[in-house]
């Protein structure tokens, strides 16, 4: 695994990064500057990105036993 660093702003709730990883597998994990979230509201971020995915043509999610596998 590679790992890339890089600071973007959120522009109408879409992530953009670097198009040379257009068709590459990524693990995102998203990191904000603001204080700790409650509870609560992390909960509600979370169901409003999760309820708001982008859709990638020819994209098909891992099973959950080739998932388990690369562990």
């Amino acid at each position: 695994m590679v790992a890339f660093d890089l600071t973007t702003v959120v522009r109408d709730g879409v992530i953009h990064v670097d198009p040379a990883l257009n068709g590459r597998q990524v693990r995102v994990v998203v990191l904000t500057d603001d204080g700790p979230l409650t509870k609560e509201s992390r909960q509600l971020v979370l169901e409003r990105m999760f309820a708001h995915r982008s859709k990638v043509d020819g994209f098909l999610p891992l099973s959950r036993d080739e998932a388990n596998s690369r562990t």
